[in-house]
């Protein structure tokens, strides 16, 4: 097999794929569409358009997501090879001065429909925010990429290697998929079933949702996770990440939305199931998976341990391998009615992302400060949240739904948790900074973006 054809060797769109193309069409606003990406805000001089098209243009070759397009529905859907035009794909945008401008034009480009026919991505370059500074926006559809691959774009168009002029990786052969042992398919099985059952916290005829959004950033020291993570005897910190989210949502819940305020909480979690040949293929290598988190105010070391018992499943190498299993084997029309009935009315609910950039990026001689992630929030879901961890730094994205009453306040909900979780670990010396009124963080000396 020559490496042209390796790398063209590509599993086609899934049923999650279409969704994610297709759920937006029901949406009643643009905010509800499904673009997902990455500000990348970098210090030095604004660079030239030109060198910056040149620059993009020449990283693509490794990166077929970028260079491929879906076409088609159900069983004729396809993955379409494309010629892409850097013209169109990377422009530049001067703003107004402050962090307010910047996020406008965030929002703004987020809500952009994307052409028909050609790869459905953009980076766009923002300038006049700050002084000494720009930003690099990345912004795709999700049934192109998810977060793992928007992941290895970044690191690929602004990582070590790319900006030392050297190029990628040569995509690893096809790994033989695991045989599956009938025990761990059953106990997935029974994990599945067990949170497939309609929960109706999000379905009031009073407060019906909608598809507006609004996006709040919050930024906290990684070292904050860690510290909870220690203090809760070495959990992980994606597990630090949701009993912090679970116990905003609760507390928020217990003025504002009585249906979540003492009952679980289900979580949509995705679950990577991406092997290392398909680090730069289009489409997801997501299996969706939902977990019911501790509702009510217990304590937070309680919480904790809670949360992660019942995340404990989706860690177990056996049961990823079922989950790939699923998305990779199972009939198109059987794994689109599974689809089908996940996403249904009275299952839907919020969404929980989390995603570590490995490397510190640049471009040229400007440095990467700080990465803000993108988040969608298709209609019928309430909230989605994405954390993304770059340099030390981890932030956050709330995608919430204006029907939430009171819901401005999940932020700083969360990072108040967060802090009690650290409290009994090491925290760290440096100032976490404070919460704007409008959810986004501010370090010392710092304004927010």
């Amino acid at each position: 097999m020559t490496e042209r054809t390796r790398m063209q060797a590509f599993l086609p769109p899934s049923a999650a794929d279409l969704f994610l193309r297709d759920v937006e069409q029901r949406a009643e606003h643009p905010d509800a569409a499904s673009t997902i990406g990455a500000v990348l805000h970098l210090s030095g001089a604004v660079p030239e358009l030109l060198a910056l098209r040149e620059y993009v243009a020449a990283r693509l070759s490794r990166l077929p997501c970028m260079t491929h397009f879906l076409h088609g529905d159900g069983r004729r859907a396809r993955w379409v090879p494309a010629v892409v035009d850097p013209a169109r794909h990377v422009a530049a945008r001067r703003v107004a001065r402050g962090p307010e401008a910047l996020e406008a034009a965030v929002q703004d480009l987020v809500c952009v429909p994307w052409p028909e026919g050609v790869p459905a991505w953009r980076l766009v370059l923002l300038h006049g925010h700050v002084p000494d500074g720009f930003a690099l926006l990345y912004l795709t559809h999700h049934a192109v990429q998810d977060g793992g691959t928007i992941r290895v774009v970044l690191e690929a168009l602004f990582g070590p290697d790319a900006a030392a002029g050297r190029p990628a990786p040569l995509p690893r052969a096809p790994a033989a998929e695991p045989r599956l042992r009938l025990r761990q398919v059953w106990r997935s099985a029974v994990v599945l079933l067990r949170h497939a059952r309609k929960h109706h916290v999000w379905t009031s005829p009073v407060q019906p949702l909608s598809s507006r959004r609004r996006t709040a950033w919050i930024q906290v020291p990684a070292a904050l996770l860690k510290a909870g993570a220690r203090a809760g005897g070495g959990v992980s910190v994606n597990d630090v990440y949701l009993t912090a989210l679970g116990h905003a949502v609760a507390r928020w819940a217990s003025t504002a939305w009585p249906r979540a305020a003492r009952a679980a909480i289900p979580v949509m979690i995705p679950v990577s199931v991406r092997t290392a040949d398909e680090e730069a293929a289009p489409g997801n290598r997501l299996f969706l998976t939902r977990v019911d988190l501790p509702g009510g105010l217990p304590p937070l070391d309680e919480r904790l341990a809670r949360t992660s018992a019942v995340t404990a499943a989706l860690k177990l190498p056996g049961h990823r391998a079922v989950l790939r299993a699923a998305l990779t084997r199972l009939p198109a029309g059987l794994l689109g009615r599974l689809v089908a009935v996940s996403t249904a009315p009275g299952r839907l609910t919020l969404a929980a992302s989390f995603l570590v950039l490995r490397e510190r990026l640049r471009y040229g001689d400007a440095v990467v400060g700080r990465v803000d992630p993108v988040m969608c929030c298709p209609p019928g879901a309430p909230l989605a949240v994405v954390m993304l961890v770059h340099a030390g730094e981890a932030s956050l994205c709330f995608r919430i739904d204006r029907a939430l009453p009171g819901a401005d306040s999940l932020p700083g909900l969360w990072r108040q948790a967060l802090e009690g979780l650290s409290a009994a670990g090491d925290r760290p010396t440096d100032s976490p900074g404070t919460v704007t009124a409008a959810g986004a963080a501010t370090a010392p000396g710092r304004a927010a973006r």
